[in-house]
């Protein structure tokens, strides 16, 4: 199984068309990305991101730490791409490609809303704060395993 660590590694190159455009709109959300998975082993991912979209169709973009492109998600129905340099790997769904890059998956549509300001519960999730000027969003997942926390710091 692929880590989203060994995805960010590589050459910075421009990353080719996709076959099927996915078209992402909606407000373009920057900050920083950590991710803990506490698998076997445990992982953790850090990258500054843009974000576009929403769950059902965006695209999140990995910067390295001097803005150099270090890979691309897009998604949209029924598709989603990961991108890195020339290589392309697809996917039938966005859950699809997060259980195979990080082993586990994210509740898109929640964090979505968690990033909008939205509060809503999530049944095996503990939401510590939402995005602000002052705290990032953070939320931890303690069931199903793996335990993972979530840390987007955005930028105003």
């Amino acid at each position: 199984m692929a880590c989203l660590g060994w995805l960010l590694s590589g050459c910075n190159t421009t990353t080719p068309p996709l076959v099927a455009p996915l078209s992402p709109s909606g407000p373009v959300h920057e900050g920083r990305l950590l991710l803990r998975v506490d698998g076997d082993p445990p992982t953790v991912t850090q990258a500054n991101i843009e974000l576009q979209g929403s769950a059902e169709a965006g695209q999140l973009t990995l910067l390295g730490p001097l803005g150099t492109t270090q890979g691309l998600l897009r998604w949209g129905p029924g598709e989603a791409v990961w991108s890195r340099g020339q290589e392309q790997q697809r996917f039938n769904s966005l859950d699809e490609l997060l259980t195979q890059t990080l082993g586990t998956s994210l509740p898109v549509p929640t964090v979505f809303a968690w990033i909008s300001g939205q509060a809503l519960p999530l049944e095996g999730w503990e939401l510590v704060s939402l995005p602000s000027s002052d705290q990032p969003l953070v939320a931890r997942r303690h069931r199903p395993a793996p335990t993972l926390e979530l840390r987007l710091r955005l930028t105003p």
